[in-house]
């Protein structure tokens, strides 16, 4: 009779080991599974992290290379600007440094140009008024009337802190016509063809 106990708790403890074997087993392949799918999610989630970064690197890198050309535009504009700026002022300094016949001649043919009536008063800087002597003032006039015009202008006392040219006054209305003023007016129509000559 005891001989029939022990092989039934032998049966027992056979049948519970293999029991724990083959749950050991089950467990150790579902760990597996579970540590094999952890791993492949981790390589994909790396992968995605790398292929992000790589866009953000390559975005950011677009970026800065966008601006860095924008901001080289930009400079290469101001560059530009500036030297137009420059032609203009040495076309001025040019006027202004003409020998006095020239200076002259331009100051007749611009008077005539602008005096709508003939009795203007005309104002010079201090400097161009020392240069106007009777003789160019009584040509100008003579000018003006064989035009049609009434030959009356008048010198001004007045002087003006101008670089060149005139202003021109009547009846409480002036007309700049500075060198310095007709340039900046002309500046507009003429930027292109000076970016033209200077850039081609």
């Amino acid at each position: 009779m005891k001989e029939g106990a022990d092989r039934i708790v032998q049966r027992v403890l056979d049948d519970a080991q293999a029991r724990a074997e083959s749950i050991n087993a089950e467990a150790s392949e579902k760990a597996e599974a579970v540590i094999s799918e952890a791993k492949d999610r981790a390589e994909r989630r790396k992968e995605h992290i790398l292929e992000q970064s790589r866009k953000t690197a390559a975005e950011q890198k677009g970026r800065i290379i966008g601006m860095a050309q924008m901001e080289a535009r930009k400079d290469l504009l101001t560059a530009k600007q500036e030297m137009i700026g420059e032609a203009f002022q040495k076309a001025l300094d040019e006027l202004i440094g003409l020998d006095d016949e020239t200076y002259l001649s331009v100051i007749h043919d611009l008077i005539l140009e602008t005096a709508e009536t003939g009795t203007e008063t005309v104002i010079f800087n201090s400097r161009d008024q020392e240069k106007i002597t009777d003789h160019f003032w009584k040509e100008i006039n003579k000018s003006l009337a064989d035009s049609g015009k009434k030959g009356e202008l008048e010198l001004s006392r007045e002087t003006r802190i101008i670089k060149g040219g005139f202003i021109l006054h009547s009846g409480g209305v002036e007309i700049n016509c500075s060198f310095e003023t007709l340039l900046e007016i002309k500046r507009d129509e003429l930027e292109y063809e000076v970016a033209e000559l200077l850039f081609k």
